[in-house]
């Protein structure tokens, strides 16, 4: 009598409960790493973006400010024997401060005299149609008058925002927006301010021959690679000639 023996059965053994836990806890281990890395690269990404950012916006402004000044006082007075109409010959420095300048020239050499006013203006939450103040306020309107010291309003203006608040007191920059050299370096003190309406501010405006420009940015929001806010500080010189 034959027996028949049934064929062996191959044996399939799975994952305990116990594997399955560590092989997930290993994979939940990686995930994390890798996504850790992501993020952290995300983050100096946005970094590197808004410092960029604030360094372009800071080099533009002192770009145009040097421009700007380079051709203050052209054309003046003397180019002409006679003139007769005083909205084609540029007065120059018209009023300066630590914080503001106007001035007057033909900043794109068209043969137009423009007046320009570069400004810092303080934050004003009663004014919420300008709310990247505190900012550098830059206006240019065409000279129609002989009155210098009122240009008048209107026409192209640009903004600089995000500007931390020049001076040497608490919360600010540690330097004035604008510091004025005569001829041999030597400071020009117009902290209070000076114009050409008075003989003596004709004289302290005449003693200027190189404007230093300060500017210091900060991002209006947090670096979250760093957790604090990115600060940008840059300067420039301008000769006038006049």
């Amino acid at each position: 009598m034959f027996r028949i023996s049934k064929p062996a059965m191959s044996k399939s053994r799975g994952f305990t409960l116990l594997e399955m836990l560590i092989s997930m806890a290993i994979l939940l281990t990686v995930a994390g790493a890798v996504f850790e890395q992501i993020s952290q690269m995300q983050k100096k990404s946005s970094s590197e973006g808004m410092k960029l950012d604030l360094t372009q916006s800071a080099r533009d402004f002192l770009d145009q400010t040097v421009r700007d000044l380079h051709m203050s006082g052209y054309p003046s007075q003397s180019m002409f024997s006679n003139p007769q109409d005083l909205t084609r010959v540029a007065q120059g420095l018209v009023s300066v401060s630590p914080t503001q300048i106007l001035f007057e020239g033909d900043i794109n050499n068209d043969g137009t005299v423009w007046s320009v006013n570069i400004q810092y203006l303080a934050a004003d939450p009663t004014n919420p149609a300008n709310p990247n103040c505190p900012c550098i306020h830059r206006s240019a309107v065409q000279k129609t008058s002989g009155d210098s010291l009122n240009p008048g309003t209107g026409g192209a203006y640009t903004e600089t925002p995000h500007v931390i608040p020049p001076g040497t007191g608490g919360g600010q920059s540690g330097e004035s927006l604008f510091a004025y050299y005569d001829q041999n370096g030597n400071p020009v003190d117009l902290s209070s301010g000076s114009d050409i309406s008075t003989a003596q501010g004709k004289s302290n405006l005449a003693a200027i021959k190189t404007i230093k420009i300060n500017l210091s940015l900060v991002t209006p929001v947090l670096d979250q690679g760093a957790n604090s806010v990115t600060r940008t500080s840059m300067s420039a010189s301008a000769t006038v000639n006049q």
